[in-house]
């Protein structure tokens, strides 16, 4: 009798799981020909991501994406920084045209960019926790989404003295889980009524008409500060001027978040 050894790679579907390695010995009689050997492996299914459609429409429905109040009020937000290349000039801008904004901040970036995180601070504006390094909290363990979200809300707050208390979830995925770590650590989550999907290279032109289409009273307009496709924000900048201009020739308010959900 001879030996075959197989080696069998099995993955857990959980964000955090490595491959584990695992030997099993199959005797093969000398007589026969030695075919390839199928070995079926259990699949592996964690509770934590097996979700039912009930729970996922709780979830979702905990996310704040507008605010229904009476008054022209609006909040632009913006995702995925800070930086040196584009907050800077985002700031100079809202400043200039007398606007506070809310940033969702990324933790990895927030503590490459102290200088750039006080300024948010010191001119006014809102700050929010948006994970530490953007990944899907949707698919990721318990352990990680708690990591990922103290791990921002610590560098935030030993940088600028804020403890956020708003979240909003890398790519508006969230789950039964997210909610709970995040709302149990005592934020506020947050999404979106306008996405103006600048981060795709969309033109100037395109953006404004995004926000022209979508936009409503209580409306949250999702922008970036950071990032991009290829990197390149510039159609969010030169953009920005034009989109305040036009929500306050249509009469709205531009308010911060919090603002926005506090007004009567």
């Amino acid at each position: 009798m001879s030996k075959v050894i197989i080696l069998l790679m099995v993955m857990g579907i959980t964000g955090c799981s490595k491959a584990v390695q695992t030997t099993s010995i199959v005797t093969v009689p000398k007589t026969e020909v030695i075919a390839p050997v199928q070995v079926e492996v259990p699949q592996i299914v964690t509770t934590e991501h097996v979700v039912s459609a009930a729970d996922q429409k709780d979830a979702a429905a905990a996310v704040i994406n507008n605010v229904k109040k009476e008054g022209l009020r609006v909040a632009l937000t913006f995702d995925d920084g800070p930086d040196e290349k584009y907050t800077p000039r985002i700031l100079d801008i809202l400043k200039k045209e007398q606007v506070k904004a809310t940033f969702f901040v990324v933790g990895e970036h927030a503590k490459q960019h102290p200088q750039m995180m006080k300024k948010i601070v010191d001119e006014g504006h809102a700050i929010g926790n948006h994970s530490w390094d953007h990944l899907n909290l949707a698919q990721a363990a318990t352990d990680k989404i708690q990591s990922e979200i103290s791990s921002t809300d610590d560098v935030i707050k030993q940088i600028t003295g804020v403890a956020p208390k708003l979240f909003r979830a890398p790519y508006g995925a969230v789950s039964p889980q997210v909610v709970k770590e995040s709302q149990g650590s005592g934020h506020q989550i947050i999404g979106w009524s306008v996405d103006t999907l600048d981060w795709d290279g969309k033109s100037v032109a395109q953006i404004l008409a995004n926000v022209r289409k979508e936009v409503s009273p209580g409306a949250i307009i999702l922008q970036h500060f950071a990032g991009g496709k290829h990197g390149d924000l510039n159609n969010t900048v030169q953009a920005l001027p034009q989109i305040i201009a036009y929500l306050k020739q249509k009469g709205y308010t531009l308010v911060t978040v919090p603002e926005l959900i506090s007004a009567k």
